[in-house]
């Protein structure tokens, strides 16, 4: 291969974003820290999806953490400098990067290792899919600092696991191994030691089979599921699937299945 193929193969967006081979890489730099994430981290992580999903050719996105852990959680010093206004400026960004990653075009898959903790498992709700490594564990720890969850994890966790299972998350603040994880609706797929990049590559190519206008819409009708009354959940997915039935995209692939 050619510098000039590789090149094009691989390229920067921003700061913590990469693109290789059609995957946008966004991945926390603070290893020193746990990958903590900080207000200037999450607007990094913002300007970091804005230009994965301008890139022509990007078709999914990983999120990562740098080094042994995943994700801390919030960065604590930010609240004891600047006490309750910071809660809420983080906690703002953060809010909107969580809705992003719910409503991008495309898939967000989260790819883990070692510790995740409190904002990070809230961020980690957020995703589309979740490989850990086997060696990963993941809680809400946020009780063991006498804190509250304010990134989610009170209204997103109790929907994918259970409200009985949330709350001894929640209120015990004690961390589970990836497998448990798994079994509970968290993880999508556990890695072995050194395949966690190729179980994540995998689970990549299982949700980039359809195209973006479609993925989009799915996405929004998942999203509207958590909000809506199940007799307006229900009604939205007609409605919706009536709106993309004029998009070219459906007519195409309706047209080639037809012809077989």
């Amino acid at each position: 291969m050619t510098q000039t193929q590789t090149q094009e193969k691989s390229q920067n967006l921003t700061r913590i974003c990469r693109v290789e081979n059609g995957i946008a890489w966004i991945t926390m730099d603070r290893p020193d820290k746990a990958n903590a994430v900080s207000t200037a981290l999450l607007t990094d992580i913002l300007e970091a999806l804005d230009a994965a999903e301008a890139t022509p050719g990007v078709s999914a996105v990983v999120f990562a953490g740098e080094g042994r852990h995943f994700c801390a959680g919030a960065d604590l010093s930010e609240f004891l400098a600047e006490g309750a206004s910071a809660f809420r400026r983080l906690l703002n960004v953060f809010r909107e990067v969580c809705i992003r990653f719910e409503t991008s075009p495309h898939p967000i898959i989260a790819m883990a290792q070692g510790a995740t903790r409190a904002g990070g498992l809230e961020l980690m709700l957020c995703c589309d899919a979740v490989v850990a490594d086997e060696g990963a564990t993941l809680g809400d720890a946020h009780m063991l600092r006498n804190l509250l969850p304010g990134g989610g994890n009170s209204v997103r966790l109790p929907r994918t696991i259970g409200h009985q299972r949330a709350k001894w998350m929640i209120l015990s603040g004690q961390s589970i191994p990836a497998a448990q994880a798994k079994d509970w609706g968290i993880v999508t797929r556990c890695a072995a030691p050194g395949k966690l990049r190729d179980e994540t590559l995998g689970v990549v190519a299982d949700l980039t089979v359809g195209h973006r206008d479609t993925i989009v819409r799915a996405k929004s009708l998942l999203v509207a599921a958590g909000a809506l009354g199940f007799e307006e959940a229900l009604e939205n997915e007609i409605v919706q699937l009536e709106r993309h039935a004029e998009s070219p995209v459906l007519k195409e692939s309706l047209a080639g299945f037809l012809r077989g």
